[in-house]
C-alpha cells in the first residue's frame, strides 16, 4: 500500500474503500486521480486499483502515488489483481473495464464488414457507435455480472458505478439481475455535447446556462435549454438558419464533436429534439450507409465511427498510452505536469462525495426507470436523465418537453436492440444471435447472417463466446 499525506483528512471518509475494476483504462484513470485530489471533503479514502493486465495495474498505480505525493494529498492507494479482494469491504466499486480490447474488436469489425455488415454487426438502427458491442457484448456482460456477483456477496451496501460501455445494455442486465443492488451508470456525453453546442455553434456563456436532457444512454435529447433564465431553444433555430452552413462550410470537426453536425440537426428537425453527444453519432441509416453518406452528415472524415474515424481514435489511443507510461515509469516527468491539477470535467467523484458527504448534486445519471422517469418505457430498464443525489437517495428531476414521436421511432427501437441483445446472451443461444441479425437491413439472407456470426465466434479470442453461445 502506498499513501500520501500533508493535508487534513475528512472523518466522514476515513476507512471508505473506491474500489475501481478496470483501472488500467487509458480513458477515465487520469480524470479520476485528478478528481480524488482536487475533492478535499474526499481526503483520506483508499482506492483499490484492479485489472487482469499486471503492467497496466502498476502503471496507473504508480502513476497515483506519483500524482497524490505530488500534490501532498492523503489518499491512500492499493493494488490488486483479484475481482473479489478489490471488491470486498468496498463502498463503492467503479467498473471501467472493457474486456473486449479495442484491437480485437478492430478485427470484429473487419470480419463482419467482409460479410457486408459495414462498421461491424454491432453497428445497427440507433446504435451506430461501432466500438461499443451490443449484440457481441458477451465479455462486457460476463465481466459485470461478476463483477455484480461478488458485490451482492460481499459487499451489498456499496454503489456499483457502470462506466465501461455498452452502459445502456449492461446496467440493464445488472439491474434485472440484481434488482437490490445499488446501481448506476455513467456517461460524459451528454454533458461534452451540450458544452460544444453552446461554447462552439451558439457562442453563448456556459454559466448562464440552464438545460436538461433525457433518454437511453447515447440516445438523450435536449428538452430544456435556457439562457439568462429564459427560453433558449429559439437561439438553436436561429443558429440554423442563418449561420449553420457557414460553420459547417469553415469547421472541421474534432473528434466526438457530432453534436455540431449536419446530422444532428437533421434529427432535431425530424424528432423535434436536439441530439447531445453521442446520440448524434447514431440515428437511422439515413447518416450511415457507406463512407460517403457518413462524411456528407459528419464532414470530412465521417465522424468518429467511420473508419476513417477509428483509425484516428487508434492513433490517439496510442498517444494517451505513451503519455501514461512515460508519467507513471519516467521519474523526470512530473505527474502534475503532464495532468495538471485542473477537474476533468466528469462527475463519478461528485457522485462519491455527494453520498459519503450529503453535498447535494444535479447530475446526469443512467438509473432504474422505476423513479418514474419516462413511463412509457419498461420500469426495469435503465434511463439516462438528471437526477439530484444526496447521501443514497437519487430524487429525477421532473421531465419536461418530450414528443411522443421520441417512443416509437428512437427510443422504442434502440431499446428492442438491447432486450434482444440480452435475451440472446441470458439464453446462450447461437440461434437468437442469428434471428436478431435477421431486423438488420444489411442481412439479405439467412447463411450471411448465421455464416457472420459462426466466423466472429470461431475468432481465437473469441473461445469465450463460442462456449457460451451453443
Amino acid at each position: 500500500m502506498g499513501s500520501s499525506s500533508g493535508k487534513s483528512i475528512n472523518p466522514n471518509v476515513k476507512g471508505v474503500k473506491v474500489c475501481i475494476i478496470g483501472a488500467g483504462s487509458k480513458a477515465f484513470i487520469s480524470s479520476l486521480l485528478r478528481d480524488f485530489a482536487l475533492t478535499p471533503s474526499l481526503h483520506g479514502v483508499t482506492l483499490t486499483l484492479m485489472d487482469i493486465d499486471e503492467h497496466r495495474l502498476a502503471r496507473s498505480y504508480q502513476l497515483a502515488l506519483k500524482y497524490f505525493s505530488e500534490l501532498k494529498v492523503p489518499i491512500n492507494v492499493e493494488r490488486t489483481m483479484d475481482t473479489k479482494a478489490c471488491i470486498e469491504g468496498s463502498s463503492f466499486v467503479l467498473n471501467l473495464a472493457f474486456a473486449i480490447g479495442y484491437d480485437h474488436w478492430g478485427v470484429m469489425v473487419d470480419v463482419a464488414e467482409k460479410h457486408g455488415y459495414y462498421r461491424g454487426v454491432d453497428a445497427t438502427e440507433w446504435n451506430m457507435v461501432c466500438c461499443y458491442p451490443t449484440l457481441m457484448g458477451y465479455k462486457q456482460y460476463s465481466v459485470a455480472q461478476n463483477i455484480a456477483s461478488i458485490v451482492d456477496e460481499v459487499a451489498r451496501d456499496a454503489w456499483m458505478i457502470q462506466i465501461s460501455n455498452p452502459v445502456l445494455e449492461t446496467a440493464t442486465l445488472i439491474h434485472r439481475l440484481y434488482p437490490k443492488l445499488k446501481l448506476v451508470g455513467y456517461c460524459h456525453g451528454a454533458t461534452h455535447g451540450v458544452e460544444q453546442l453552446v461554447n462552439k455553434a451558439l457562442k453563448l456563456d456556459m454559466s448562464k446556462v440552464e438545460w436538461q436532457a433525457v433518454g437511453l444512454n447515447h440516445v438523450v435529447f435536449l428538452t430544456r435549454f435556457r439562457y439568462n433564465g429564459e427560453d433558449a431553444y429559439h437561439l438553436i433555430d436561429e443558429w440554423i438558419e442563418k449561420r449553420a452552413e457557414e460553420f459547417w462550410a469553415n469547421y472541421v470537426p474534432g473528434p466526438w464533436e457530432e453534436t455540431l453536425s449536419r446530422a444532428a440537426v437533421d434529427m432535431y428537425r425530424t424528432y423535434g429534439l436536439y441530439p447531445l453527444g453521442d446520440t448524434a453519432r447514431s440515428g437511422t441509416w439515413k447518416y450511415h450507409r457507406d463512407l460517403k453518406t457518413k462524411i456528407y452528415w459528419y464532414g470530412p472524415v465521417g465522424g468518429i465511427d467511420s473508419e476513417v474515424g477509428w483509425g484516428i481514435r487508434m492513433l490517439l489511443n496510442q498517444e494517451n498510452e505513451r503519455r501514461l507510461e512515460e508519467t507513471a515509469f519516467n521519474p523526470s516527468i512530473k505527474a502534475t505536469e503532464a495532468y495538471p491539477p485542473n477537474k476533468s470535467g466528469e462527475h463519478i467523484v461528485d457522485f462519491i462525495d455527494s453520498v459519503l458527504n450529503g453535498v447535494e448534486r444535479r447530475i446526469i445519471l443512467n438509473v432504474p426507470n422505476e423513479l418514474g422517469i419516462l413511463p412509457r418505457l419498461p420500469s426495469d430498464a435503465i434511463v439516462e436523465a438528471p437526477v439530484y443525489v444526496t447521501g443514497n437517495n437519487i430524487r429525477p428531476e421532473p421531465i419536461v418537453n418530450v414528443p411522443s414521436r421520441m417512443y416509437p421511432y428512437v427510443w422504442y427501437p434502440r431499446l428492442s436492440v438491447t432486450e434482444r441483445a440480452l435475451e440472446a446472451y441470458l439464453a446462450g443461444s447461437k440461434g437468437l444471435l442469428i434471428e436478431a441479425l435477421m431486423h438488420d437491413p444489411r442481412t439479405r439472407s439467412n447463411e450471411q447472417a448465421r455464416e457472420v456470426i459462426e466466423d466472429l465466434l470461431n475468432l481465437p479470442f473469441n473461445s469465450d463466446l463460442k462456449a457460451h453461445y451453443k
